[in-house]
């Protein structure tokens, strides 16, 4: 590293913050390049400390200059088609996303890698909270919120790096080794990326770019396209959600597990699977603990609160149908009305909900619709459902509660968040804290 010396951060969010510190640890010559002017950036309040304005740059004042670069690291929201990149691209600068740049600084720490279209924060923090159980230091995060450069610049001694790695991350990858890597499922996504779902899967199959024989991978068969990587070398456990191993069913009890669902108990599945891998002693008696212990995760069909008969949960992490349908089927044993809150920004126009809404139509009591897409929705989905247009959910609160609603209501948006909030993990805070603000405020 101590050769490369101009460095480009492009994109400041937090994993673009953390990869700007790991440049400055290394004294590196670097440029800090976002959209916009800087007063405008999410995380400009954090530059003072760790470079002056002059080395920041807005992306159409830095695009002449990235060409210049002996290396640039992208945030995950970039692709490498942007044209900013263009001439940097055609120079062949190596661009390269912030899991590479912190891999570089801490290979000699094992990596599990989990990636997926959906389940994999699930997945990821289960592995993870389970090798704690066991007494094992890990170290959580990647795409999960946590930037992976966080462990670098700690320069902490961990037993395994548990890193949840998206498509966009893994676009740029060149050493990035896991010894266990995860594709939970291959479902339609990210449209505004990718052309082709293939593209996608492609994307996602470059996690096992260096792994060799002696790594292990976990798949899901939820994934047309495992033939594709069916001749690689490294050892393979195959499981597919709501039928898994009868070894693994008949060991454990889920009727104590916090967590409910056939895709929780697949997520359980990968996790042990993980543990097993690792030869973790006594593991049966440790594993049946942390299947009634484990909670859940933030944002990912989060119980929020219970009122006069209305049971409140916070599935902000949706972003796609298929997430969507996954917690619309968590409540197919109760007999309580459910009612779903939908909307976000639009990914592509030929985005549509109602093929995979409409088996649920005898379910589903009533749909609000939020942000950008709140016609659209009310248009796409009126024919078969009630719809009311609520644009934006502390409207939706106070038509919930005018409405003196009772049963299940579940904000599980299958939409990307940035049309009213920063992201996902924004969305599900003020989500819980409006929540509790319009049902629990004493008067």
């Amino acid at each position: 590293m101590n050769k490369i010396n101009k460095v480009a951060i492009f994109g400041m969010g937090k994993s673009g913050l953390a990869a700007l510190k790991l440049a400055k640890k290394h004294k590196q010559d670097f440029y800090v390049v976002n959209r916009g002017d800087i007063k405008t950036w999410f995380e400009s309040e954090h530059l003072a400390d760790l470079c002056s304005t002059c080395s920041c740059f807005s992306e159409d004042d830095f695009a002449q200059h990235f060409h210049k670069m002996d290396e640039i690291v992208i945030s995950p929201g970039i692709p490498v088609t942007h044209p900013a990149l263009k001439k940097a691209v055609e120079k062949g600068v190596p661009i390269l996303s912030e899991i590479e740049y912190a891999y570089r600084e801490t290979q000699d720490i094992p990596v599990i890698a989990i990636t997926g279209t959906n389940g994999k924060t699930t997945t990821t923090t289960m592995i993870a909270e389970a090798l704690k159980k066991a007494g094992k230091k890990v170290f959580c995060g990647g795409n999960i919120g946590v930037p992976y450069c966080e462990l670098a610049l700690s320069e902490e001694k961990v037993d395994y790096a548990v890193i949840e790695v998206s498509s966009f991350q893994l676009e740029t990858i060149k050493d990035f080794h896991p010894k266990i890597g995860l594709i939970l499922n291959i479902f339609p996504n990210h449209s505004e990326r990718y052309d082709k779902i293939e593209d996608y899967a492609k994307a996602k199959f470059r996690m096992l770019l260096n792994m060799k024989q002696d790594d292990h991978l976990i798949l899901g068969t939820e994934n047309p396209y495992l033939d594709e990587i069916k001749d690689h070398p490294a050892g393979r456990t195959m499981f597919t959600k709501g039928h898994l191993p009868a070894e693994f069913k008949k060991q454990f009890d889920f009727s104590q597990a916090r967590v409910k669902g056939e895709h929780n108990e697949a997520n359980f599945f990968a996790a042990w699977e993980v543990l097993r891998l690792l030869q973790i002693p006594e593991l049966q008696k440790l594993f049946q603990e942390f299947i009634n212990e484990f909670s859940g995760v933030a944002h990912r069909l989060e119980y929020v609160l219970e009122k006069d008969g209305l049971s409140i949960y916070n599935d902000a992490k949706s972003t796609n149908s298929l997430a969507t349908t996954t917690a619309i089927n968590a409540f197919k044993d109760s007999s309580a009305p459910l009612y779903l809150i939908l909307g976000g920004k639009l990914r592509n126009e030929s985005d549509k909900l109602l093929p995979d809404l409409l088996p649920y139509k005898g379910k589903i009591a009533k749909i609000f619709t939020i942000g950008d897409v709140t016609e659209r929705l009310a248009q796409e989905l009126g024919h078969e459902f009630v719809i009311e247009e609520g644009r934006d959910l502390k409207t939706v609160f106070e038509m919930v509660k005018q409405q003196k609603l009772k049963g299940n209501l579940v904000f599980s948006p299958a939409f990307p968040s940035f049309d009213q909030f920063k992201n996902y993990v924004d969305r599900g805070d003020k989500f819980k804290v409006w929540a509790r603000e319009a049902f629990l405020a004493t008067t």
